[in-house]
C-alpha cells in the first residue's frame, strides 16, 4: 500500500482516493494586489490588498480495474462539488486550515490528475484555540492584568501574521446590567446606571419615607454623636430630637436649657443579597422646617452611612440665629472619606429660604410642605444627586 500525505477537504479524507499526490504548490504567504497610477516614468504606488491565492497538487487516482478507478473519480467529483468556502487542510501543517473552491478546469487524463483550488481570503487560518484567563495569564498566549479601580486589562499576543479578531467569553459572578470593553474600538453592553444584583425592569427604592412608620423603621437617633458633624460650621450639642409628625421630619423636642439645637438622624444603607453595598440606591423623604422662636436656631440632619457608621451623604437644615434666613445645605463623601458641601447649582450649594414661612426668598413656593416638600438623595454608580422641591 502506498503511504501519501492526508488531505481532508470539508472533512473527508479525499486522500484515500489517491495512489499518490505530488507537486504541491501553496507558494509562500499570500498574494499581493498592488494598485498603482501611471505616470511619465514608471508609476505611482496607491496601495496594496490581499488577493486571492491559489492552491493545486497533481494526483494519481487510487485502483487497479476500471470500475475501482471510476468510481473513485466519481465520488472525488463529487466531493468538490461545492458552491461555498469549504475547510481544506493538509496533514504536513495541520494546524493551518484554508477556505477553498474549486478554480477552473479539473484535469484528467487515464489515471492521473491536477486539482486547482481559489483561497478567496488569500490566507490560511488556524484550526487551534488559544484561551488566555488567569491560570495562564504571563505566558505564551498574553497577560491580564486585575487594576485597583476593578477594571481589568488584558494584552493578548498575536502569535501570527495577520490582525486577529478574538472572541472574548465574559461570566460574570453575580447579575450585571453592564459590560464596556475598550481597546482600539469601544464595545459597551447594557445600562451602567443599571442597578447589580438583581434584574428589575425599573431602579428600585429601598428607603421611601411616605409614613411615620416608615422613618421609625429606618431611621435612628445618633446617639453616639454628641454634637452635629463638623463640617465648616462649628458643631452644634446633639441635644435635640428629630421626629417623624403629620406630613414630614421635623425637629420635636427641643432641649429647654440651650438656645441651639441640633437634631440628627442617621440611616444604615443596607447591604444586598450578596453582602455587597448596592451599586445604586435612591431615598426620599420630607421635611418640615419653620422658626417660630430662638430657640429653634441650630442644625437639623439626616445622614446615610454605611455599616461602620461612615456617612455617604447628608441633607441638612441650619439656622444660625437671629433673623428670617435659613438654609439647606446637602453633604456628601470626598475621596478623603471627609465631608464636603454639594456646591453645584447656584447658591453655591446653599439654599436658603424664609425661616419664618417655609417660603423661598422672593417667591411663594413652600420648600417643606406636604404639597411641595420631597428631598431625595439619588446614588447612581459614583454620582449622587440631591432634589429638593422635586427638582434635581
Amino acid at each position: 500500500m502506498n503511504k501519501i500525505m492526508k488531505i481532508t477537504l470539508d472533512g473527508i479524507d479525499i486522500s484515500k482516493l489517491f495512489y499518490s499526490v505530488t507537486n504541491i504548490k501553496r507558494n509562500i504567504g499570500s498574494n499581493w494586489v498592488n494598485t498603482t497610477s501611471p505616470r511619465l516614468q514608471g508609476v505611482d504606488y496607491l496601495y496594496n490588498a490581499l488577493g486571492g491565492k491559489t492552491i493545486s497538487f497533481d494526483y494519481e487516482i487510487n485502483g487497479t480495474f476500471f470500475d475501482e478507478i471510476n468510481a473513485n473519480k466519481e465520488l472525488l467529483a463529487k466531493y468538490i462539488n461545492v458552491k461555498a468556502p469549504v475547510p481544506l487542510i493538509f496533514n504536513d501543517e495541520p494546524n493551518k486550515v484554508w477556505y477553498v473552491v474549486p478554480d477552473g478546469e479539473q484535469s484528467f487524463e487515464q489515471t492521473t490528475g491536477t486539482l486547482t483550488f481559489l483561497v478567496p481570503k488569500g490566507y490560511a487560518e488556524s484550526v487551534d484555540t488559544k484561551v488566555l484567563n488567569n491560570d495562564n495569564s504571563g505566558g505564551e498566549n498574553g497577560t491580564i492584568i486585575n487594576n485597583a479601580d476593578n477594571s481589568v486589562s488584558v494584552l493578548i499576543n498575536n502569535n501570527g501574521t495577520l490582525p486577529i479578531f478574538p472572541t472574548i467569553k465574559i461570566t460574570p459572578t453575580a447579575e450585571s446590567g453592564f459590560f464596556g470593553i475598550a481597546g482600539q474600538n469601544v464595545l459597551e453592553i447594557g445600562n451602567p446606571d443599571e442597578a447589580d444584583e438583581k434584574r428589575k425592569t425599573k431602579q428600585t427604592t429601598i428607603a421611601d419615607f411616605k409614613t411615620q412608620s416608615d422613618f421609625d423603621t429606618n431611621f435612628v437617633d445618633a446617639t453616639d454623636l454628641t454634637t452635629s458633624w463638623e463640617t465648616n460650621i462649628p458643631p452644634i450639642p446633639n441635644n435635640s430630637k428629630l421626629k417623624w409628625k403629620t406630613d414630614g421630619i421635623r425637629m420635636s423636642t427641643f432641649s429647654q436649657a440651650a438656645t441651639w439645637n441640633a437634631g440628627i438622624q442617621r440611616y444604615d444603607v443596607p447591604k444586598d443579597s450578596t453582602h455587597q453595598y448596592p451599586v445604586n440606591w435612591h431615598a426620599q423623604f420630607n421635611t418640615f422646617f419653620i422658626q417660630n422662636n430662638a430657640r429653634q436656631a441650630g442644625r437639623f440632619q439626616l445622614y446615610f452611612c454605611d455599616e461602620n457608621k461612615q456617612p455617604l451623604a447628608m441633607f441638612e437644615i441650619f439656622k444660625g440665629g437671629a433673623g428670617q434666613n435659613a438654609e439647606l445645605i446637602f453633604w456628601l463623601i470626598g475621596g478623603d472619606n471627609k465631608m464636603h458641601r454639594y456646591t453645584a447649582g447656584s447658591g453655591n450649594g446653599y439654599k436658603p429660604f424664609n425661616a419664618s414661612t417655609g417660603k423661598a426668598p422672593g417667591g411663594v413656593t413652600s420648600l417643606f410642605d406636604a404639597a411641595h416638600g420631597g428631598q431625595a438623595i439619588i446614588k447612581q454608580g459614583n454620582k449622587i444627586s440631591f432634589y429638593w422641591k422635586g427638582v434635581a
